[in-house]
């Protein structure tokens, strides 16, 4: 159940007023926004050990990729409010982008903006975009101070598994 306390609602209050703000104004901007409060739930259970894998910073970028402009001090009273739902590490698994391309035109469905796009679109967009994404996670640990551990994408599956488990045991 989401629990409703002062840090989500001084959350909410900032990531709305952050989606309103944005040029220019789109609807699934708002509905984006939204699903960041409603997934904050998950971080709102202290004394357990949390690994993030991009979801707050992945979220925070999906509400800004396609805004012509945003207010920067409103981003970083977003990203202070996060400060309560922050988790023990940010985990960013970085893959180059042509891969990242590619395992996203192969998966099956998915809700992202990006999907049934060619793939040429899809790179020329997030090309674009994905210097918003690294200065965000890097705000975003700044403020935070959740550590980064970066993961290579190109590695097999069972290799960055051995690393998050490695950061497991170490924050137990």
């Amino acid at each position: 159940a989401l629990r409703v306390d002062r840090a989500l609602l001084r959350a909410a209050w900032h990531i709305l007023a952050l989606c309103f703000g944005a040029r220019p104004f789109r609807l699934n901007r708002l509905k984006r926004g939204f699903n960041l409060v409603v997934f904050l739930r998950h971080y709102q259970h202290p004394g357990k050990v949390l690994l993030l894998d991009q979801g707050q910073v992945q979220k925070l970028w999906s509400i800004l990729a396609d805004a012509a402009g945003y207010s920067a001090p409103r981003l970083k009273r977003v990203l202070a409010s996060l400060t309560a739902f922050a988790p023990g590490h940010v985990v960013w698994v970085d893959t180059p982008l042509d891969m990242a391309v590619q395992r996203m035109a192969a998966r099956g469905g998915g809700n992202s903006r990006y999907d049934g796009l060619p793939p040429d679109e899809v790179t020329a967009q997030l090309m674009i975009r994905s210097a918003l994404l690294r200065t965000i996670a890097g705000d975003y640990c700044r403020v935070t101070g959740a550590p980064l551990t970066t993961l290579d994408g190109r590695l097999p599956p069972d290799r960055n598994a051995a690393r998050i488990a490695e950061l497991l045991q170490a924050s137990g």
